[in-house]
């Protein structure tokens, strides 16, 4: 309130000094005449023009143009050119457009004003991937989960449905632990006594292939359709739900090197405690006698045998899970391309178990013609799969008073009465003399 009073003041003032040299007795003037106000503190306006494009230079036709706090404004035509009457000298002019960024500049005098707008981008987290393209997900009705690709390599884990557990609500996923196996998916639980796999598109294509070909790093977004309404353009294939995967693209006049390194250590955790060998021989002696059963001649001092072989350490070890992962984007206004090379090594946490995997990604597109653009999403993978031979079942109940080795280093085994020493073979000698290894080459894609 106060400053307001000083402004009326302070101009009553100023306007006073000039009516004063009005009134006054100088040359040229009279007591009987009229001041007159500076035509600098009379209203000034002006007609403002020029043309509204986007950031690649394109007339935006239909561009409101507004006198900011009035009702004074006007749209551009065709060529995206507009003009503006009645402007006063420092009002704020506001040009707004649907899909672009609101803008604001304020006026200098009655230079032209050539406006360029920048796209409103929205967000990955606002926009899924459907059947047939992608959409706002406030504009659709389905169920639909999104996980974005920060959520997913936040963890180092060997595959994309590991990273899943947990992050996707209504969507199961269990994991077998073995290396380069791809993890049990299920939506809205068991639907069939049949399949119940959900359908995996990628890149907008249906595939039959497992998540573990594809490199994490190489993920932009998975969307989870989970309900009838949003799996409809599947048809049958869609009942248990849909898997949509978007892969990465080339970013327009940006340019990018990424290197991404992980190495960790597996291990298992919350392990049986067995039996030590005097702890077994003791109970094997007495479960014998009970029995009126011959006891083993082996066992007739079990303190001496100590602690024995366990098979759980013999065969379940911490082991070693790195990533490397090389990827160049960049592109300009006409082409954009999304190049990556990566190389994980999962070594298994039981003997003899392990997974590697080489995968390059090559995602491109050029616009030809503005009517015409073609581009491609390419994904080459090599994998090698070493399961050994083994089973939990037989490492828990191996003997611990058996060794791993004889004297003359062969693998030690059941040699007496089975029910003395029992008849599971060693495990370290399975897991090590008999070797399975399964060799994967996939190339999928699409050209468009």
């Amino acid at each position: 309130m106060h400053l307001t009073i000083l402004k009326f003041t302070l101009l009553g003032f100023l306007l006073s000094g000039v009516f004063a040299k009005g009134f006054s007795n100088g040359p040229g003037h009279s007591e009987g005449q009229q001041a007159s106000v500076p035509l600098s503190l009379q209203d000034q306006r002006h007609a403002i023009g020029g043309k509204v494009t986007d950031q690649s230079g394109n007339a935006l036709p239909g561009v409101t143009i507004v006198v900011k706090g009035s009702t004074n404004g006007t749209i551009t035509d065709i060529d995206g050119a507009y003009l503006l009457n009645n402007v006063p000298d420092g009002a704020t002019l506001v040009y707004s457009f649907v899909g672009m960024l609101t803008r604001e500049l304020k006026v200098e005098g009655n230079a032209a004003l050539n406006v360029v707008l920048r796209e409103n981008a929205i967000g990955i987290d606002e926009v899924v991937a459907i059947g047939y393209g992608s959409m706002r997900k406030s504009d659709l009705t389905g169920s639909v989960v999104t996980v974005k690709a920060d959520d997913l390599n936040s963890v180092a884990l060997p595959s994309i449905s590991n990273a899943l557990q947990g992050k996707a609500a209504g969507v199961h996923i269990v994991s077998s632990g073995t290396p380069g196996s791809d993890a049990t998916i299920r939506i809205r639980g068991t639907g069939t006594i049949n399949n119940n796999n959900p359908l995996l598109v990628i890149d907008g294509f249906p595939t039959d292939g497992g998540l573990n070909q594809l490199n994490m790093n190489d993920i932009e977004s998975i969307q989870v359709l989970k309900d009838a309404s949003a799996t409809a353009i599947y048809g049958s294939r869609g009942a248990n739900g849909v898997v949509i995967i978007t892969t990465k693209k080339g970013n327009a006049n940006k340019s990018a090197v990424n290197v991404d390194y992980y190495y960790g250590i597996q291990q298992a955790t919350n392990m049986p405690a067995m039996l030590d060998a005097e702890g077994f021989a003791s109970l094997h002696n007495e479960m014998m006698e009970q029995a009126g059963l011959a006891k083993n001649p082996a066992f007739a001092e079990p303190a001496s045998l100590g602690a024995g072989t366990n098979w759980v350490s013999e065969m379940i070890a911490p082991a070693v899970m790195q990533n490397l992962s090389l990827s160049y984007t960049g592109g300009n206004d006409r082409s954009t391309y999304y190049v990556s090379g990566n190389v994980f090594d999962q070594q298994g946490i039981v003997l003899n178990t392990g997974f590697k995997r080489y995968t390059i990604q090559f995602n491109a597109e050029s616009k030809v013609f503005d009517w015409l653009k073609f581009g491609n999403n390419l994904t080459l993978n090599n994998d090698i799969k070493t399961s050994g031979s083994y089973s939990i079942r037989n490492i828990l109940m191996a003997l611990p008073t058996l060794p791993v080795y004889e004297a003359d280093g062969s693998y030690a085994g059941p040699v007496q009465r089975p029910s003395w020493d029992g008849d599971i073979r060693n495990p370290v000698g399975a897991a090590t003399l008999i070797e399975s290894s399964t060799k994967g080459y996939n190339l999928r894609g699409a050209i468009y």
